[in-house]
C-alpha cells in the first residue's frame, strides 16, 4: 500500500514540477543563475516547454509503468519504476536541454561527470540496501547489520514471538524499499511506527518487542534461517 501512494506522489510531483518550470522559466536551474547577457542567447521557451513536457512524461510514466507492472506480475520490476524511469529520464533531460543554449561556453563535461555520479550514488544505494542483514549476538546484545542496523540490548527486550502474519503497512517514513526488500522506519496500522528489517515476503516473521514498546520485525529469505534466529535470541535473552 505504501508503495502506490508513494510512486502515485512521486509522479504527481514531476508533472507539477512540469508545469510549475513552463510557468516561471526563472526556477529552472542554471538559467535562474545565468547573467542577463547569457540568458539572451538561451531559447527559454523552447527549454520550459522541453522540460515541461519531460517532467510529465517521466511523473505518468512513473505512475502507469508502477500500476502496470504490478497488475500483470511483475511487483519487483513495480517496485523499481521510479529507478528505471528517473535515471534514465534525467539523464535524456539534462543532455537535450543543451540544444537550447546558444552560449559559446558549455559545462558538458560539468553535466556528464554530476550524471555518472547520481548513477553510481543512486545504484551503491540500492546495492547496499539489497546486502541481507546478519545477526550477531553478543554479550549483552543483539545485532543487526547492514542498512537501518540496530543493536538491542538484550536487557531491554520485552518478549520475541515467530508469526506468519504481517502488519499492514500504511506509510514509509524513514526506510528502503525494493521488490520484497523492506528496511527502515514504516508506520502500521497494528503497531504504530517500527522498524523492519525484511528480506522476503514470505513468513515467518520474528517481532521483537522492546519495554518501551517499540517494535522490531525480521526475517530472511530462507525460512529456516529465520526459525534459527529465533531460537538464537530466545536463548541469549532467557540467559
Amino acid at each position: 500500500m505504501e508503495m502506490d501512494i508513494l510512486n502515485l506522489l512521486i509522479g504527481l510531483f514531476m508533472i507539477g514540477i512540469g508545469f510549475l518550470v513552463k510557468a516561471v522559466p526563472n526556477l529552472i536551474s542554471g538559467y535562474n543563475t545565468m547573467p542577463i547577457e547569457k540568458k539572451k542567447n538561451v531559447d527559454i521557451n523552447g527549454l520550459s516547454t522541453f522540460l515541461r513536457n519531460a517532467f510529465i512524461t517521466i511523473g505518468l510514466l512513473i505512475i502507469v509503468g508502477y500500476f502496470f507492472f504490478k497488475w500483470i506480475g511483475f511487483p519487483l520490476v513495480a517496485s523499481s519504476i521510479m529507478l528505471i524511469i528517473i535515471l534514465p529520464g534525467i539523464a535524456i533531460m539534462v543532455i537535450k536541454s543543451q540544444r537550447f543554449d546558444h552560449n559559446e561556453a558549455k559545462k558538458s563535461k560539468l553535466i556528464y561527470f554530476t550524471l555518472v555520479l547520481l548513477f553510481a550514488f543512486i545504484i551503491g544505494l540500492f546495492a547496499y540496501g539489497s546486502i541481507p542483514s546478519k545477526m550477531v549476538l553478543q554479550s549483552n546484545s543483539i545485532v543487526f547489520t547492514g542498512m537501518y542496523g540496530i543493536e538491542i540490548p538484550a536487557n531491554e527486550i520485552e518478549n520475541i514471538i515467530i508469526t506468519h502474519s504481517f502488519p499492514t503497512i500504511t506509510m514509509r517514513t524513514n526506510g528502503f524499499s525494493s521488490g520484497t526488500i523492506k528496511k527502515g522506519y514504516f508506520d502500521t496500522k497494528e503497531f504504530g511506527n517500527i522498524l523492519l528489517l525484511i528480506h522476503s515476503n514470505k513468513p515467518p516473521y520474528l517481532i521483537i518487542s522492546k519495554i518501551n514498546g517499540k517494535k522490531t520485525i525480521v526475517n530472511f529469505r530462507d525460512k529456516e534461517e529465520t526459525e534459527i534466529i529465533y531460537s538464537k535470541i530466545q536463548k541469549a535473552i532467557n540467559k
